[in-house]
Parts: structure tokens; sequence; C-alpha cells
């Protein structure tokens, strides 16, 4: 762990923490897709409550030098300013121009084997275990013969991490926090998720095995079989 933070002593605590988190990103400490240190890591580094943390991680997010998600593989991952404007303009363009729900599915089946293809190729250890973590999930889910109370691409934005390419992860993510909005609309069966789960398990499986072209083709179906559910 680096230890690069200091106890929290006076002014208001959350500019405080804003100003040491975003110092160690501007140095180079924590760079472009890493993750921050754990909440209970940076309590105890800085003395704060958290509640002064939290508000402090919440306008770094805002200044666009982290990215705050939520789920089993959540916090605060470091991102380059610049293109976090990217990805938030995307989004705007997305809902502004009512770019329709078949469009981001035809867009994602254009990119998205790519996308797979490179993770096969870059995918280091720890991808492959939370992809393989977000599967497990949905297993269990899917043994007890219970459809997924919250329905999202998670698992496609953590294939476009392993891809080690940062503009493709933007994009991605701003295509599921569109996308997020409109699976609140729609229902899938318990046979569609099942469907679902063994395509995710099969491209894994071709990540992990460094199996580019079987990713590719594999992403391809899986993404025209969603169209056709969804649409």
């Amino acid at each position: 762990m680096k230890s690069v933070f200091k106890t929290v002593q006076r002014g208001r605590l959350s500019d405080n923490v804003v100003f040491q988190i975003k110092k160690s990103i501007i140095d180079g400490v924590y760079k472009p897709g890493e993750k921050l240190p754990s909440e209970k890591y940076l309590l105890e580094m800085f003395n704060v409550s958290r509640g002064s943390l939290r508000e402090a991680l919440k306008s770094l997010e805002r200044l666009g030098f982290v990215v705050i998600k939520t789920g089993v593989f959540g916090g605060a991952y470091v991102i380059d300013k610049a293109m976090r404007s990217f990805s938030n303009t995307l989004y705007d363009i997305i809902k502004m121009n009512k770019i329709s729900f078949h469009e981001l599915l035809e867009t994602r089946e254009i990119i998205e084997p790519g996308i797979a293809a490179l993770a096969a190729a870059k995918r280091t250890k720890e991808d492959i275990k939370q992809l393989e973590a977000l599967i497990a999930l949905r297993d269990k889910s899917m043994q007890a013969n219970k459809i997924p109370i919250i329905v999202n691409i998670d698992w496609h934005q953590v294939v476009a991490m392993a891809s080690k390419n940062q503009l493709l992860c933007l994009v991605i993510d701003a295509i599921a926090m569109t996308l997020n909005d409109e699976f609140k609309k729609i229902s899938l069966s318990l046979e569609d998720h099942r469907v679902i789960l063994d395509f995710h398990k099969k491209i894994t499986a071709c990540i992990k095995d460094g199996d580019a072209k079987g990713a590719s083709t594999l992403m391809r179906e899986h993404i025209g079989d969603v169209l056709k559910r969804l649409t």
C-alpha cells in the first residue's frame, strides 16, 4: 500500500482530503485506471468521518479525477481528466440526441468483439478474477432460479478494462450509463439470463486462454443474441 497521505488536522476536512488525493494523482502516485485504497484504509489514514471522506471523493469525481463505481469491484478509480470529460460528453450526446436503444445495441455489436479480442491479448490474472467473480454472482442467482435484481453490463465493463484501452473503457462506460436507464423498463426471463450467463462463461474462458479469435466471435454472437432478445 502506498502511504502518501497524512492525518487531516485543520481546515474543512473534505477539502484537505481532496487536496491530498488530487496531489497524489497529479504527482503520478496513482495512475489512470488504478484504484484508490479502500475506504477503510483512507478513513484510518486521514482520520476523518465517513461522511467527510465520501464528500471528498464525490468532489474529486465532479472535478474529473476519479470515477466512483459500485458493485463487487466498486471504489474510486483514477481517470485521465480530459478522457473523463469525453466520457461525460458522450453520455450527454447520447441522451440529448435521443440515440435509440437499438442504435446503442448496434454500436456494441460493432465494437465489443474487438474489445474482447484485445482483452484476450492483454488480460491479467486480476482481470480474470474480476470476470469470474461477476459470473459467480450471477451463477448463484441462476442456481436458485432467481432473476438478478440489478441488470447492467458490468461484466462487459470489466472486459473493456481488460483490453487496457482507456478510450474503449470510457465509451463502454458511457453506453453502460445510458443502458442502465433503459434496463429499468425491460424484463428478461430467467431463460434469457441463463443464455446470457452461458455466453459470459464461454467468452471469459476464451479471454483467460488468450484466444482472441474465439473471444471476438463469441462476443459478436452474444451481442447479436441480446439484440434479438431486447428488440
